[in-house]
């Protein structure tokens, strides 16, 4: 008897414990709970990317024989393998024969195009270079060219501010010029010396912008008689398979410029 006593008072301990216990935990003050930031890889949630690709032939893709659309067709597909892409739109205003003083009234017609794109491609400056030979063919000088040079800058950087004045964020991409001059003007050894003059120029030009990137693709073209067209002047599929490598290339070096952005 005396055992279950004691059995009956220790449960009653055991409960008034329990009681207590509960109370205690029921009268804690709730606490908002937070979880630290995190942050997300740009390449984490997939984008749809808008390309907008203006210039000359080179844009347009003159001298493709495989009629794969020149360099922009190909990085496209480049740009959809990438795991921080989900969709690349193209609408492609390259026309054969432009000059950079023609490019301005392209820009300005399609304005709405231009303020939608999130990456910008430009080829231009190989048909102001071939004015000057066609003009001055009898009469060239190094002099010349570094003149026409300066005017080619200035005019590049007018197109820029008229880009960045409708957008602001899109990444500008501007393609450099190559050499196709050494075999059909062997006359004339200083054309290297003068594209190496204007993609410097055009870099520099580029480095007071925000969001730029010169792609210089001399080095592709140098030496080399399998990567241009029947003309001796475009890329075959050869040489815009090595442009559309090149120009992919240094998107994945900046990535956080142009792939960040379309977080924002």
């Amino acid at each position: 008897m005396k055992k279950w006593g004691l059995l009956f008072l220790l449960l009653l301990y055991c409960a008034g414990c329990s009681s207590k216990q509960a109370i205690n935990i029921a009268s804690l003050p709730e606490r908002e709970v937070k979880l630290a930031p995190r942050t997300v890889a740009d390449d984490f949630f997939p984008k749809d990317v808008r390309l907008l690709a203006l210039g000359d032939s080179l844009t347009e893709g003159v001298g493709d024989q495989a009629q794969k659309g020149g360099y922009v067709s190909r990085l496209r597909q480049q740009l959809l393998q990438h795991k921080g892409v989900q969709t690349v739109s193209v609408v492609n205003l390259g026309k054969r024969g432009l000059r950079i003083s023609q490019l301005h009234p392209i820009i300005a017609n399609n304005l709405d195009e231009v303020r939608k794109a999130d990456l910008i491609f430009i080829t231009i400056g190989g048909n102001d270079i071939m004015k000057i030979v066609r003009s001055h063919f009898f009469d060239l000088s190094h002099t010349l060219f570094a003149k026409e040079q300066k005017r080619f800058a200035e005019r590049l950087d007018r197109l820029l501010a008229m880009i960045r004045a409708v957008n602001r964020d899109a990444t500008i991409i501007l393609v450099g010029l190559y050499n196709p001059f050494s075999s059909s003007l062997p006359n004339i050894p200083e054309i290297d010396e003068v594209i190496e003059q204007w993609n410097s120029g055009s870099e520099a030009v580029l480095a007071h912008y925000d969001r730029t990137i010169f792609v210089n693709v001399k080095d592709l073209f140098d030496g080399r008689d399998d990567v241009l067209y029947s003309d001796q002047f475009h890329p075959n599929e050869v040489g815009y398979e090595l442009i559309a490598r090149r120009v992919y290339e240094q998107l994945k070096q900046h990535e956080q410029m142009w792939l960040g952005r379309l977080e924002e």
